[in-house]
């Protein structure tokens, strides 16, 4: 099995890198964290091949997917039908982490049937290296997620975030947050089917009134209040994150650390620079103050749309949604392919952290 590439290996704890070689060696896949101390594997924990039995169905375990804050997802065959599936992570790295509903209260997202939410179909528990692991089985969606390719143009990057606040609001108004959404986390579909953008990973949903759970989130798209000491996720923080998502999908910056709460200045972005009503849109959304923010994903997505007209109206510009309206389409109830870097995936541009998470005390 082709191991995590170095540049990829951080520690779940505090984000900080690990496993990293030394003098010509390549560094070790487990051991402590050089800045917190605590305990790491970047190995995964569930064998290829592995029978797994769920409530609906068994499933044999077909490789690992990516690695991220909670640890490796899978994909794997489902024995009734053949078809393949994402086995996502319920729980941290030490045990039930990802918010009370995910642990507690599954059966409410199997009961979910959202258009462009990834489903929910089934829980797994496998046997892991150093203990079970809870799985969710979650559908397998073709297509490839924002993160890869990015900076994208204007148009493009506006039309996919639109179009994943329909399943977001349809999601709010189940009392339900995403709570970890990010370009790892929507995916657009295959070639022909451009226009479809489906929202992934259902790790992190929790109730819009937890207040104690743990918060597994992406660094670089976690609101300020999110942070120990405030009162914690909420709509306004969803919206905090749709913001973050569509900067970085425009422009590339340290969003990781320099500007893990603030936008760059748009003199140095010219993406930015050009187009005083983006930034309006961007500003508004990643206020740190969440009062001042679009009151709902819905309102963040009128204003998104009104400077995405004005692009789509351009000869010659690239982009989804060029000519066609964007994010219609009802915002009724009518659910990973995980977020995160493929395994064995090598990173040569964008820090890895893009993809995975870290736990907010």
């Amino acid at each position: 099995m082709t191991p995590v590439p170095e540049q990829a290996r951080f520690c779940a704890r505090c984000d900080g890198p690990v496993g990293r070689g030394r003098s010509g060696r390549p560094g070790p896949e487990r051991g402590t964290c050089p800045w917190c101390g605590a305990a790491y594997d970047v190995r995964p924990d569930v064998a290829v091949g592995a029978e797994l039995a769920g409530r609906a169905g068994r499933y044999r375990v077909h490789a690992p997917l990516v690695r991220g804050a909670r640890g490796w997802s899978y994909t794997a065959v489902r024995d009734a039908d053949g078809a393949l599936v994402v086995l996502g992570r319920l729980e941290g790295p030490d045990g039930p982490a990802a918010g009370s509903l995910a642990v507690e209260e599954t059966d409410v997202l199997l009961g979910l049937d959202i258009p462009g939410l990834v489903r929910a179909r089934d829980v797994v528990v496998a046997d892991g290296r150093d203990g079970p692991v809870r799985l969710l089985a979650l559908d397998h969606v073709p297509g490839e997620v924002l993160a890869e390719g990015r900076p994208h143009p204007p148009a493009e990057a506006l039309a996919a975030v639109v179009g994943a606040v329909p399943p977001l609001a349809a999601l709010h108004r189940h009392g339900l947050l995403h709570a970890d959404l990010n370009p790892s986390n929507i995916l657009r579909g295959p070639a022909s089917d451009r226009h479809s953008i489906t929202v992934l990973d259902l790790g992190s949903v929790r109730r819009v009134e937890d207040r104690h759970s743990d918060v597994w989130a992406t660094t670089g798209f976690v609101a300020p209040e999110i942070h120990p000491g405030g009162p914690g996720p909420s709509v306004a923080s969803e919206v905090f994150a749709l913001g973050r998502t569509l900067a970085v999908l425009l422009a590339d910056f340290d969003h990781l650390r320099q500007h893990a709460l603030r936008l760059p200045d748009p003199a140095g972005v010219p993406v930015l620079r050009d187009d005083p009503d983006l930034v309006a849109l961007l500003t508004r959304a990643t206020d740190v103050d969440a009062a001042r923010r679009h009151r709902s994903v819905e309102a963040f997505a009128e204003d998104a749309r009104r400077v995405l007209s004005r692009y789509t109206a351009r000869p010659g510009d690239s982009g989804v949604g060029h000519g066609v309206p964007v994010g219609a389409g009802p915002e009724d109830d009518h659910t990973r392919r995980g977020g995160g870097r493929p395994a064995g995936a090598a990173d040569t541009v964008h820090d890895p952290r893009d993809a995975r998470g870290a736990a907010i005390p």
